[in-house]
């Protein structure tokens, strides 16, 4: 008994000495780890003492740095206040220094000096204001600055009135004949001489920074008195030299104009940097008819009766000056950049060419206006003269657009205004041309039935808008029939050529229809298709001989058919005029065509000569007038007709049988005036 409790006390010891045993294991374990944990805390701090160390070593040189820079800034503080009490003094004693110098003109004195000495009187004022506005000092110091002030304002004005002379006109156009304008080119039209530009620039400069920026509207005001007065000089220029050339403004307006041979086509205008020769050429040859002959009779001159009329030289001049504005404006805007502050080189720039770019938006309306008289009165020529101006200017304003890029809308769209003006005046003149084509039937119609005044003015003016095609496009676009009309042309062709190819269409249409009207005026009906024939013949000969025939092919690819088929029928309708006259003539076999030819007749061959003309006068009373009409006063169709074999017979007959028969061979030209009708 007892020795199991002994057994059981010595298992519970045993127990509680291995639970102990084992803690006190666990104990040396967490020891170790201290231990190590300590051992690596003391390198850590070991580290870090070095490391302080260290930086203590790179930050004691910049602390001492530092230190004598912070000693450097107390005495440069000291020293600037020493200073500023020394020019606070100095502000109660400017007036006696500067004084002096400031009543001085700027450029006697040098204007570097007198603005030196007026920014002083500035930073006196400045301090007055600020500390003691209400003394003496400020007083005195704010009105030595005003008189300085003035000073430079008319010293800044004064020297711009001696250079506002106008550009040399000579020079001018030099400027429009450049091809490739760039600073050099611009810098060769000394508008202000260099040595005068710094001292104008630093005036503006000191201006502008206190606040007298209205010095630079008088700036723009006398530049653009100058820009006005390069530009009449150049005016009057043309105007004295055309009237020394003699030449008549306005004479080739009017559409009485008579072709001349081998003139060509004129009215190609110049691109925008074409120069005076070819701007000559353009206005010069702008109104020229094309080559060839014009057989029509009984041409009137309106518009030459003192009316007022679009003369030549005003849209050549006018047409110079939008180009002369361009160049002379460009040298301005080089002159503002190098004289203006940058800030204010756009608005200065703007207020320069405000009074010119109004008097020449003026101008072109001036000019338009009395286009549209000249139109009205049917002075359709006067168009020709608009498009010119129109062509110019719608080349110029790419030039203008990046001239004018800065500048405000308003500046912008005068020139805008212009071309719309301009274009509005060509609608309805191209209007009222068709209209006027149509219902021009109350003028008096050629005796002879040759071709009337009315198509070979519509010819001709519609020849001359060829040149104009790309012009008139805008314009043409704007009617919905000629756009419909056009929209069908062939593949790759021009829009523009077939725009005016619709319009020539039209124009051929409504003058077709006025020639078979004015047709039926005369009383004779082979003399009304004598008349269709003389004028369709000469519309097909005009289309083929010129280039109108291209563009309305566009548009009616078989219009030169349709108008053979016309003549074709007007020479059956005058032939069938002729049958009685035929019987006579070519049944003459008594005599042969070659003793006709050879002149030698014999007295029987006269007589029956005389007893053919004798029978033909007594059967048809009606064709010898007709004959006497056709063939005493014109001739043209027989002329116009050789290869005919009936013609040939004809003229040969009154050549060899008529004339010498009767002794009228020596003057043929009076015999034939004053004696057809008595020996025909």
């Amino acid at each position: 008994m007892a020795k199991s409790i002994i057994e059981g006390e010595n298992e519970l010891t045993k127990k509680i000495l291995a639970k102990e045993m084992n803690q006190l294991n666990n104990l040396r374990d967490v020891l170790a780890r201290s231990s190590q944990v300590a051992s690596n805390m003391g390198n850590i701090l070991d580290s870090f003492e070095h490391r302080l160390a260290r930086l203590e070593t790179t930050i004691l040189p910049v602390y001492q740095q530092t230190g004598n820079l912070q000693r450097r800034q107390q005495r440069i503080t000291k020293t600037h206040r020493s200073i500023v009490f020394l020019m606070l003094l100095g502000f109660f004693f400017i007036i006696g220094q500067v004084e002096g110098l400031v009543r001085e003109r700027p450029g006697a004195m040098g204007v570097p000096s007198y603005l030196e000495a007026m920014d002083r009187l500035a930073l006196a004022c400045q301090y007055f204001e600020k500390n003691n506005p209400q003394s003496v000092e400020l007083e005195n110091v704010t009105t030595l600055f005003e008189a300085g002030t003035d000073s430079l304002s008319t010293e800044f004005r004064e020297e711009l009135k001696k250079y506002q002379r106008p550009v040399d006109p000579v020079i001018t156009m030099s400027l429009i004949e450049e091809d490739d304008l760039n600073e050099d080119t611009l810098g060769g039209v000394e508008l202000v001489p260099p040595s005068v530009r710094e001292d104008l620039r630093s005036i503006a400069a000191w201006l502008d920074k206190h606040n007298k920026s209205d010095r630079l509207t008088v700036y723009a005001k006398l530049r653009a008195d100058a820009l006005t007065q390069s530009l009449q000089a150049l005016r009057d220029q043309q105007r004295s030299g055309s009237i020394e050339r003699g030449s008549t403004p306005g004479a080739q307006n009017s559409p009485a104009f008579k072709r001349q041979p081998n003139m060509g086509r004129g009215g190609t205008l110049p691109r925008h940097r074409t120069g005076l020769k070819n701007l000559k050429n353009a206005i010069g040859g702008r109104l020229k008819p094309p080559g060839g002959n014009m057989p029509y009779s009984g041409v009137s001159t309106p518009g030459a009766t003192g009316e007022e009329i679009l003369e030549e030289t005003d849209v050549a001049i006018y047409l110079t000056q939008v180009t002369a504005l361009h160049r002379l404006a460009l040298a301005e805007h080089l002159l503002v950049q190098q004289l203006v502050p940058e800030d204010r080189v756009t608005r200065t720039f703007e207020l320069i060419l405000k009074d010119p770019m109004n008097k020449l938006v003026a101008e072109g309306e001036s000019l338009a206006a009395q286009a549209s008289k000249s139109v009205a009165r049917g002075e359709q020529q006067a168009v020709l003269s608009v498009l010119a101006m129109l062509k110019h200017v719608m080349a110029m304003q790419p030039e203008y657009d990046r001239l004018l890029v800065n500048c405000q809308t308003s500046i912008k769209s005068k020139f805008a205004a212009i071309i719309n003006m301009l274009q509005e005046t060509c609608v309805k003149a191209l209007d009222g041309f068709v209209e006027g084509v149509k219902s021009e039937g109350e003028r008096q119609l050629p005796k002879d039935g040759t071709v009337h005044e009315v198509t070979s003015n519509a010819l001709i003016f519609t020849e001359q808008l060829i040149d104009y095609a790309s012009t008139l496009r805008p314009m043409l676009e704007r009617d919905s029939s000629l756009s419909s009309a056009s929209a069908n042309h062939p593949p790759g062709a021009d829009t523009a050529k077939a725009l005016l190819g619709a319009y020539i269409k039209r124009v051929l249409s409504n003058l077709g229809v006025a020639l078979v009207r004015r047709s039926e005026s005369y009383s004779d009906p082979t003399l009304s298709s004598v008349f269709r024939l003389n004028n369709y013949n000469y519309i097909l000969k005009t289309l083929h001989s010129s280039d109108l025939l291209i563009f309305v092919s566009l548009i009616e690819p078989h219009c030169d058919k349709l108008y053979n088929d016309q003549i074709l029928e007007q020479k059956r309708l005058y032939s069938q005029s002729w049958s009685r006259v035929l019987h006579y003539l070519v049944n003459a076999e008594d005599i042969s065509l070659a003793v006709i030819q050879a002149g030698k007749l014999r007295d029987k061959d006269k007589q029956i000569i005389k007893e053919r003309f004798a029978s033909f006068r007594r059967e048809n009373f009606n064709i010898r007038i007709r004959f006497t009409m056709i063939f005493c006063k014109s001739g043209n169709f027989t002329k116009k007709n050789p290869e005919s074999s009936f013609f040939i017979r004809f003229q040969s007959f009154l050549d060899q049988i008529v004339w010498k028969s009767f002794g009228l061979d020596k003057n043929k030209k009076k015999s034939k005036k004053n004696n057809h009708i008595k020996y025909a």
